[in-house]
């Protein structure tokens, strides 16, 4: 009888903890406890992890996040003795120019799992999915919903605005200089176009796409949509950046330079997504209508 209660103590402790999960590569994943010691392989892995309340568990980041743990080196190729040296339970990546990594991870034992949201709605299912695997469903809700229903009030907002009336809208990552050929931007496919589409904006790029929504557009493709508003993720000061596209010979003929419809965001912010990446609906929204 003493055998078979410790036998099924044991069977049901197993059934708890045992979990499988497909990540957004597509791998199955699986768990017979929770994770407890992380390597966040990316900056955006971080700030997902942080947001559920899970910094404690964060025991190794790259060099390029500012999270106070260990560095591990590049996200690209990873480190890999340097993260067996930290002992992780799992070691999260992100997007899918990590993918070569997870094999290598694998091949020592670590187990990985891969993050890869390219849309608004792709950034609440992986905050469900890092609840299920961290334990910590109930928090993971609230946020999931909370982004879901940021979602649904701005894109009834901005139902409202007649089609005529919402501004063409043209975003970008290249801020333009006298050697600059090609203007990275975001279309179909994008969290970007998202964006600006329930904010209330036109993308005149939206009818085009490339990689997760990003490619790049020449000189004549911009002259010729004119747009009304320009919002560029700089990774320079906000001043400096205005001061260079009133400068450019092409750019300050534009209409939305001419009426200083100029908007400046940070772009290693934007340019990492994550569950707070919602909060640029009330940012784009307050662009396009002055905040009414």
């Amino acid at each position: 009888m003493k055998r078979l209660a410790i036998f099924l103590s044991v069977l049901l402790t197993t059934f708890i903890f045992a979990l499988s999960i497909v990540d957004d590569a597509g791998r199955l994943v699986s768990f017979d406890k929770i994770p407890e010691r992380i390597v966040s392989a990316a900056p955006s892995s971080t700030k997902f992890l942080v947001k559920l309340g899970l910094g404690e568990n964060i025991v190794g980041v790259t060099d390029w996040d500012s999270f106070n743990a260990e560095k591990i080196g590049n996200m690209v190729p990873l480190n890999i003795e340097k993260i067996i040296s930290l002992n992780p339970d799992i070691v999260i990546t992100f997007g899918g120019f990590q993918l070569p990594e997870v094999q290598k991870l694998e091949k020592f034992g670590i187990k990985a799992l891969v993050l890869n949201p390219t849309t608004l709605n792709d950034v609440a299912r992986d905050v469900m999915l890092l609840g299920n695997v961290f334990g910590k469903e109930q928090i993971a809700s609230e946020i999931a919903n909370k982004i879901k229903q940021t979602i649904s009030d701005y894109g009834v907002k901005s139902s409202k605005v007649p089609l005529e009336k919402r501004p063409k809208v043209f975003f970008t990552i290249t801020v333009p200089n006298n050697e600059t050929k090609d203007l990275w931007t975001a279309g179909t496919g994008s969290y970007v176009n998202e964006l600006i589409t329930y904010a209330g904006g036109v993308n005149i790029c939206a009818p085009y796409s490339g990689n997760n929504g990003w490619f790049s557009v020449n000189w004549e493709f911009l002259t010729y949509n004119d747009p009304d508003i320009i919002i560029v993720a700089s990774y320079i000061s906000a001043d400096e950046t205005i001061k260079q596209i009133k400068s450019h010979e092409i750019f300050k003929n534009l209409k939305a330079v001419k009426n200083n419809k100029i908007f400046v965001i940070d772009g290693n912010d934007i340019s990492s997504i994550s569950p707070d990446i919602v909060k640029y609906l009330e940012i784009f929204y307050n662009f396009f209508y002055g905040g009414k």
